[in-house]
């Protein structure tokens, strides 16, 4: 094999090398000066400094809670991919020989954890000169505190990740519970986070997060090296670093075990869904590398609430389109989430300077599109497919202004309500009427992009310019269409209210007429998708 492949070997490690000369040359000519400006801005008076004051004082929560996010994401990732990951010729020639796997998985786990510990020393310095950039005072402290703690997230996600490959089969039974109360967990020490940044925490519960664990170990140096002053201090950290080592270490150990022992199906599993993900993201098809992901556990064919059949023709296709959201309740905690996200900006975006007051009145728009994506799954679902369709009995022109009904309806609920609690509160805001209002123009450009299809073959051909090719610019508008539309011409009117404009009939007018015209474009590309 690896006779046969000698070429095949050559070639690739030729593609790595030029990919780490293209990283290695976008750092060295974006990366360095973007750090270079953020330690000046960071070191500047003003603003930005007591912002970055407050994000300083809170690094004994948010260090720790960064961490162990790494972490968890990584042993996710595992659940479909993993730190030992086999090619198709691998599996089909050499895994079912009786020959002993840790000759054949013992050096992917290696090459992972080196290319994983490689990445995370380099974020992690990136992230420790941040650090000093927001008042440390010594760089090459606060630098390699990061690159230890960005090291320790990386070899730490390695391993679990390599105990949740070889574990699979406990992992499909009890993955949900086990990954739910750690995102659970997270979810708590972010939050917590984020208070901190803004009102500051006690030093009891510093502590608690520093001392919580491998995650809290490996972030006590950096925050020693911030230096912050009283109440935010790691007075043992020679001890948690020497403990983050033993950790580390002994997490790796583990992994080498486990690593031995991983199942045929499972790296069989690995491989392929590694092989179709790469299939379908180089044809720029991301739908098909999504669905090509797999689960923590089947749905099961009905969902926990369930809807009374509807006994009426018109309120068909919203009973579908509830149950199908209800049987995903993930993507409804989402679109919640998101809907959020787009009244806090909206409600926050007045108190900044102008500037971050554009970013942030375009912010609330994207969050509020992310929503309506979340809720507009089964017109995506049904485009994907068309048998879904197939015996009912309306047209697809039809179809996507009849799933337009409950993502418009959920969304327009949420943006209300949270506008509702917010004047409650007194922090109404002129904007948030605008947002309320772009609600149909931002459901219609999450139909455009559901029934978007495949990319045509003419947009991955380009055109050569002295710029380069246009292919990938292309290709990005392409998929991009329906929320750029959306975004260019609601956002200047959402920006001009928060900027103190009066808010008046047209300002609320013209998003209903862009949402009119969007779900007429989503119900054409709904029919040049079925009949073309």
């Amino acid at each position: 094999m690896r006779a046969l492949r000698s070429d095949f070997r050559r070639e690739k490690r030729k593609s790595g090398a030029f990919a780490l000369y293209a990283i290695a040359l976008i750092g060295a000519a974006w990366g360095v000066p973007l750090l270079l400006s953020a330690a000046r801005a960071g070191r500047a008076a003003g603003h930005r400094g007591a912002l970055a004051g407050h994000v300083l004082r809170s690094l004994p929560l948010t260090a720790p809670t960064l961490v162990v996010l790494i972490v968890l994401l990584m042993a996710r990732g595992a659940v479909w991919r993993g730190p030992v990951l086999l090619d198709m010729p691998t599996v089909a020639w050499l895994l079912p020989t009786p020959l002993s796997r840790a000759a054949l998985l013992l050096p992917r786990l290696l090459m992972s954890v080196l290319v994983t510990g490689s990445v995370g020393l380099a974020v992690g310095a990136a992230a420790g000169f941040l650090v000093y950039a927001s008042g440390a005072s010594s760089w090459p402290a606060a630098t390699a505190a990061g690159a230890w703690a960005g090291v320790a997230a990386a070899l730490s996600g390695s391993a679990a990740g390599t105990v949740i490959e070889r574990r699979d089969r406990m992992v499909e039974r009890y993955g949900v519970w086990i990954f739910g109360a750690s995102s659970a967990a997270v979810a708590l020490s972010a939050a917590a986070s984020l208070v901190s940044v803004h009102s500051g925490h006690p030093s009891w519960l510093g502590v608690a997060f520093l001392w919580s664990g491998p995650w809290g170990w490996a972030a006590q140096p950096l925050v020693a090296a911030a230096d912050a002053g009283p109440g935010v201090e790691a007075p043992g950290w020679v001890v948690a670093a020497g403990l983050s080592v033993v950790s580390v270490l002994a997490a790796l150990i583990l992994a080498r075990r486990e690593a031995a022992g991983i199942t045929q199906s499972a790296l069989r599993l690995r491989a392929t869904v590694a092989s179709q993900l790469g299939a379908s993201l180089f044809a720029l098809d991301l739908r098909q590398a999504k669905a090509g992901l797999p689960a923590l556990r089947k749905r099961g064919s009905r969902p926990a609430v369930r809807l009374p059949m509807p006994r009426r023709r018109w309120l068909l296709m919203p009973w579908r389109d509830a149950t199908g959201l209800l049987r995903t309740p993930g993507r409804l905690g989402w679109a919640a989430l998101w809907a959020a996200t787009a009244v806090a900006l909206t409600v926050l975006a007045p108190a900044l300077r102008e500037h971050a007051q554009a970013v942030a009145a375009i912010g609330a728009l994207v969050a509020g599109y992310l929503a309506a994506a979340q809720l507009t799954e089964p017109a995506r679902r049904e485009s994907d497919d068309v048998r879904r369709a197939a015996n009912l009995p309306y047209p697809a022109r039809s179809l996507a202004l009849w799933h337009a009904l409950v993502p418009g309806a959920l969304l327009l609920a949420g943006t209300a309500a949270g506008g509702a609690a917010a004047a409650l509160s007194g922090w109404w805001r002129p904007g948030l009427a605008v947002l309320i209002v772009c609600t149909p123009a931002l459901v219609a450009a999450a139909l455009v992009s559901s029934y978007r299809g495949a990319v045509p073959p003419h947009i991955l051909v380009g055109a050569e310019t002295p710029a380069g090719n246009t292919a990938a610019l292309q290709a990005a508008v392409w998929y991009l269409r329906g929320p750029l539309a959306a975004l260019a011409l609601t956002a200047p009117v959402l920006v001009g209210v928060t900027q103190g404009g009066a808010l008046d009939a047209l300002r609320l007018l013209w998003p209903l007429l862009v949402g009119a015209a969007g779900l007429w474009w989503a119900r054409r590309t709904a029919h040049r998708l079925h009949t073309g």
